[in-house]
């Protein structure tokens, strides 16, 4: 009788280590993706953080749930729809539980030369399913936080795939964590910053992993600064019965380039492009985009 009972709790433990074999998405692991209000804010000026938070059982399905929440450059904070994922062995899935249907995210047992045919996810711009593939092109295993990861270098064979060119082990997709149409402005989202879980914690980029840029939402305040001319050619001059107490000017990477309490701004020195001016004044601040042609 004690061991029918141990083969059970046995094939139990095999059960769900099936389930989530490579152990993606484990339970408090965390994303921090950059966004840019789909290209309407300066680059990299707010993020998305994904945060896994529980097991969970959908139509049969063993879930992991992802919980998301957007940080605007407006300011505001915005909860948004959870993403559920399934795990089978090694490959990852995404699950739409309007459909109660999976679609084959990632896969980590690839190799080299491999062509794997993959899902777009149910969110994206397509209004029927359909697939796309791409082929491994070469897998490369990198050192994070002391722990080896593969990643997977990939030879896209159709108009969507994974942007940054891989996807890596434990943490999926660079661009965005889904995977991307080829018609999207990858520079209007992403890419990532941090990823987190109990055993690496990793920051891909020079910001911290909840930096942004918050925009004042006071139109009021906004409508006393006046930045003339826009678009310019080099020079930019302030206005406003308002102190001034500083003006960061940032380029469209999010980099602070000037800083400065002079309310005539030269960018002569500067490339053609879109320019963000940041205004401190009394403990508040506006941005303001400006134009260098």
């Amino acid at each position: 009788m004690k061991l029918r009972y141990c083969f059970t709790i046995i094939l139990i433990v095999s059960q769900i280590n099936n389930s989530f074999g490579q152990d993606f998405a484990p339970i408090g692991a965390e994303w921090f993706y950059s966004s840019s209000a789909g290209g309407a804010a300066p680059t990299g000026s707010e993020y998305y953080h994904l945060v896994v938070t529980k097991d969970t059982s959908i139509n049969d399905y063993n879930l992991r749930k992802i919980e998301r929440t957007y940080y605007r450059y407006r300011g505001d904070t915005l909860r948004v729809d959870p993403y559920f994922i399934h795990q089978l062995g090694d490959t990852i899935s995404f699950y739409n539980p309007s459909l109660n249907k999976l679609y084959r995210l990632l896969v980590f047992n690839a190799n080299k030369g491999d062509t794997l045919t993959l899902d777009i996810p149910y969110d994206n711009y397509h209004l029927e399913d359909t697939t796309y593939r791409v082929v491994i092109d070469t897998i490369i295993s990198e050192t994070y936080d002391g722990v080896d990861l593969n990643k997977y270098v990939l030879n896209q064979l159709d108009d969507f795939g994974w942007f940054g060119g891989y996807y890596l082990e434990k943490v999926g997709g660079y661009e965005w964590f889904l995977p991307l149409g080829k018609f999207i402005i990858p520079e209007s989202d992403g890419p990532i910053r941090c990823y987190h879980d109990s055993e690496i914690d990793v920051n891909f980029t020079s910001k911290d992993c909840d930096y942004r840029i918050i925009n004042s939402i006071n139109n009021l305040l906004a409508n006393r600064f006046e930045l003339s001319p826009n678009p310019t050619t080099n020079r930019i001059q302030i206005k406003s019965d308002l102190k001034i107490d500083g003006i960061e000017v940032i380029d469209n990477s999010g980099t602070i380039i000037l800083w400065t309490t002079s309310p005539l701004i030269d960018l002569e020195a500067f490339v053609n492009g879109i320019y963000y001016i940041k205004i401190h004044s009394d403990n508040n601040y506006i941005v303001k985009k400006v134009i260098k042609y």
